[in-house]
């Protein structure tokens, strides 16, 4: 029976131990030293489209409307600590439902100009939100999670206008390596 227990608790540990262990409430913003994160914000705007209308019976060219669409956008302002231009970044609009979950995350890759030592804002699109299924204990349902979900941003490589990068950590090279293939980002680096 100790050996049973002992295996339990073993196997607990290395299950959950890792997970125990780490920060409860991550860093709300994360980036290379190169640059720092100010602030963001997570919102809307309406935007005018054009679009079709429906073609009538008879026949003939459908006609064209403008109409104002409502568009999901993150807005993150940085800053600069470096003394070379910046013109590309890899990112993440991370949100959290709890301290220790991750319900989604949207990977962007920005082409941007920020001058040595100087501040921008940049903005990204997000056409839908994941969503994500999974199953629900009859406990989640009795002891819902009440608390407002959290959001982060997570810039994971900066690309400068040498060529160079500079990663967060070594996990975040496959993002440099996505950023320097990026065409824009690559005609930045090539102009004269």
């Amino acid at each position: 029976m100790k050996t049973i227990a002992t295996i339990g608790a073993c196997v607990l540990f290395f299950a959950f131990g890792p997970a125990c262990a780490q920060d409860s409430n991550p860093p709300r913003y994360v980036a290379p030293s190169e640059l720092t994160i100010l602030k963001h914000s997570f919102g809307g705007e309406r935007r005018f489209v054009t679009e079709a209308t429906p073609q009538s019976a008879r026949g003939g060219e459908p006609a064209m409307r403008v109409v104002s669409s409502a568009v999901m956008t993150v807005s993150v302002k940085v800053r600069s600590n470096t003394t070379k231009p910046i013109v590309g970044l890899s990112w993440y609009f991370v949100l959290t439902r709890n301290s220790a979950e991750d319900y989604f995350s949207l990977p962007f890759v920005t082409p941007i100009d920020i001058a040595p030592q100087n501040a921008k804002t940049f903005k990204a699109e997000i056409q839908r939100l994941p969503k994500r299924a999974r199953a629900v204990t009859v406990d989640e349902l009795k002891q819902h999670d009440k608390s407002p979900a959290r959001e982060r941003i997570v810039i994971t490589c900066v690309a400068f206008a040498d060529g160079t990068t500079a990663s967060l950590n070594e996990a975040s090279q496959a993002d440099c390596r996505r950023l320097e293939r990026s065409a824009e980002i690559r005609k930045k680096i090539e102009k004269p």
